[in-house]
Order: structure tokens, then sequence, then C-alpha cells
């Protein structure tokens, strides 16, 4: 599946991989009560556990977020219980971090065959179809996973089922938008990517996508701590993409006001375009780690419009190596 046909094939992608995770969850068990769960992964997978853990955090489940890459080889009991997440299933260092995990391990992964499967005791299969070499719709479908998983044992439940429509309607609506930035942000001598919180999961991924498909110079960065020095780089060279509702809000516009271009995504009411400043505005979304799903897309997009400005192929690494997957590929 090429870039772009993953991006316009995530509605269809999230509502079959939603019914067949939600089958999948019968069959695991509840947490134990105050129970800590790590959230494991690496690459775009590490990036949906940050965002996943301040999620589950807020339903009362007790979760944080590591590197699979710190937990090679370590059999210190770090945590009651491990969700690890690979879309491949077979991202060596997951894997080596789950063989070593005293506790109870849980893997989702779009291939239930594959080493993952074998290191955890219970498996959720995303079931989310093909996905593009530069994820899309392994990316959403994670996010939408970890979400209908936190659910299940913080005992909540969110209307998972309007999002498709919600991916459909951001899509549409926000391609023109960004097709009018390509240009400027294909030329900015760097991209900041800026969110914090349950979006942290779109800087990361944001950041590591366009460089991945577009070869764009990008920075991943949480809100809080770019305003500590990292916005000191900032000039009219320069661009941003900030995401969130909160203290982004003010960072847009500041960000703005120094000649910066900047894209803001966020669900908020408050805030118009301006000078060097281009909202994109979500509709709401009925859940914190579904609202990440939303917060991507515009993303995704701005990145297809670059790489086919410089007619790049966005079908996988461009420096291929052998030993971050356990079959070689």
């Amino acid at each position: 599946m090429k870039f772009v046909e993953g991006i316009v094939a995530q509605p269809q992608s999230l509502l079959a991989s939603a019914e067949n995770v939600r089958r999948s969850l019968g069959a695991v068990r509840p947490l134990e009560s105050g129970a800590l769960v790590a959230l494991i992964g690496i690459g775009a997978s590490e990036h949906v556990s940050r965002s996943a853990a301040a999620a589950w955090r807020a339903l009362g489940v007790r979760a944080v977020a590591v590197s699979a890459a710190e937990l090679q080889g370590s059999e210190l009991a770090l945590a009651d219980v491990y969700v690890a997440m690979s879309e491949s299933g077979r991202s060596a260092e997951t894997v080596a971090a789950l063989r070593g995990a005293p506790g109870r391990r849980v893997g989702i992964t779009n291939d239930p065959d594959a080493p993952l499967g074998a290191v955890v005791d219970e498996v959720i299969p995303l079931g989310s179809g093909p996905d593009s070499p530069i994820y899309t719709t392994g990316y959403t479908a994670t996010l939408q996973a970890i979400g209908l998983l936190g659910e299940h044992w913080g005992g909540t439940s969110s209307d998972w089922a309007v999002l498709p429509e919600q991916v459909a309607q951001v899509t549409e609506q926000s391609s023109k938008v960004v097709a009018a930035l390509a240009d400027t942000f294909e030329q900015a001598r760097i991209i900041d990517v800026v969110a914090s919180g349950t979006s942290s999961a779109t800087a990361g991924e944001g950041a590591l996508m366009m460089r991945e498909s577009a070869r764009l110079h990008t920075g991943s960065h949480e809100t809080f701590n770019y305003l500590h020095g990292p916005m000191e780089a900032v000039d009219a060279q320069a661009a941003s993409i900030v995401i969130g509702s909160g203290r982004e809000l003010r960072l847009a516009q500041e960000l703005a006001g120094l000649g910066c271009p900047t894209l803001l995504i966020t669900t908020s009411h408050e805030i118009e375009d301006a000078d060097h400043l281009t909202v994109v505005r979500l509709p709401k979304p009925p859940s914190a780690l579904a609202c990440a799903v939303l917060e991507i897309l515009p993303l995704q997009l701005l990145a297809a419009e670059v790489v086919s400005m410089r007619g790049l192929r966005a079908d996988g690494f461009r420096y291929h190596q052998d030993d971050i997957k356990l079959d070689g590929r």
C-alpha cells in the first residue's frame, strides 16, 4: 500500500480494527486492583505509549510509558503488567524487552503469529489490514486499540463508532489547508512539532513520519519543555506545528508573531487564522486518544504534499538496518 493510499484507507481500517479489537477484549482479564502498567514500544509505538499513559491515568489506571530500548535484556520488575505495541509484531527491541519482563504481558499487533505473540500471555490483534511502509493505518489503529484497552480496564466507554466518519471529515477538510502550506514547510530549515499530554504522540509521530516520508528536518518537543529553551532557535526561516488546546494556543500566536509560519491543530474555537498562523479545527472527539487519531491526519497530508513536491516514493527506509526487525526485512 502506498503512503497516500494508507492515509485514505484509515476510515475503513479503523472501522474493521475496532470490531476486531472489541472481540478480542472479551478474553482479556481485568487488571488487579492497584496494578502498575508499563506501556512499551519503539518508534511510532513508543510515541503512542506516551499519550496512552497520560490517557489511562486520567481513567484511574496506574500507567507509565517506557521505551523498549531501555528494557532490552532487563529482568527488573518494573511493573505488574506490560503492554507492548508493535504493528508488525517483529520489532526486535520490543520483543527483547518483553522476553525478560517478569509479570503479566499483553501484546497489541497486526500479526499475532509474529515473534511478539510468542513472548506475551495475551494478544490483541489489530485486524487493521495492510499498512503503508511509512505507517498510516497501523498507527491510527494502534491508538484506537490502546484507547479501547484502557477503557476496558478503566471501566469506562466512549463512542468510538463516530471516529471513522470524523477521520474522513478531517481528511477532506484539512487537505486544501495543508496543500496551501506545503511550499512554505518544504522550504523551512527546520520544523518544530510541539504538543503535551495526550497529544504527545502526535508531536513525536508527526516529526518522525515527516522525516521518514518527506525527509524534512523536524524536531519533536513537549510544550512546556519547549518554552524553557528550544523555542530560542525559531525565526522566519523555521516553521512550527503546534497541537493542543491549552498553553498551545498562546504558543502558536507567539510563534506566528515572530514571523514563523505556524500550523495550529486544535479543538478550540478561541483562536482564528492570522498572519503566519493557520488553524485546523478538529471536531469534538469521543476520547483523548481518539483526538490523537484526528490530530495526525493534517500532518500525514502535509507530508504527502511535500513527498509529491520532492518526487519521493515514501516506500520505506533509505538506510536499511538489518537488526531492527527479527526476520531481517
